[in-house]
């Protein structure tokens, strides 16, 4: 499993949202470095440190997306909160079942986490992306340029 590379076409045209994504990204890519360590006895605590690091991140950066989505009134933040909502349970789970000694953190959990990631920058968030790109269109026609 190779480590997330940003693009651009991860962009969606904020730059403090698109830091943030590739903060995240960054945070992912270290982790996945420590769980491919060779001392297996570290596994766990690297495991459960690398986990609460995103779950900590994503709650940031979540919150600082859906203010910015109900500042520009973006129509499908409901839909959106809720898919970021859901996210988080699944890291709540993971984490839960890292502490109480049934899994560990491994390529199967990364790869889910990764999927999630950019699957949600690269469709998702894309949608106000195209909301934000079209309302300055509009915005520009009542103007007159």
């Amino acid at each position: 499993m190779p480590k997330i590379t940003w693009s651009e076409l991860l962009s969606v045209g904020n730059e403090e949202i698109d830091n943030q994504h590739k903060r995240w990204i960054e945070i992912f890519n270290t982790s996945y470095d420590k769980m491919m360590c060779d001392d297996y006895s570290l596994l766990s605590n690297i495991g459960i440190d690398a986990l609460k690091q995103m779950m900590e991140y994503a709650q940031m950066h979540f919150e600082f997306e859906e203010k910015y989505m109900q500042q520009i009134n973006y129509p499908a933040l409901v839909e959106h909160k809720f898919q970021h909502d859901l996210f988080k349970v699944q890291l709540h789970k993971i984490n839960q079942n890292f502490e109480n000694g049934i899994s560990k953190l491994n390529s199967e959990i990364m790869k889910m986490i990764e999927n999630w990631l950019i699957g949600h920058i690269q469709t998702e968030d894309q949608k106000y992306k195209f909301f934000t790109t079209n309302l300055g269109n509009k915005d520009d026609s009542k103007s007159g340029l």
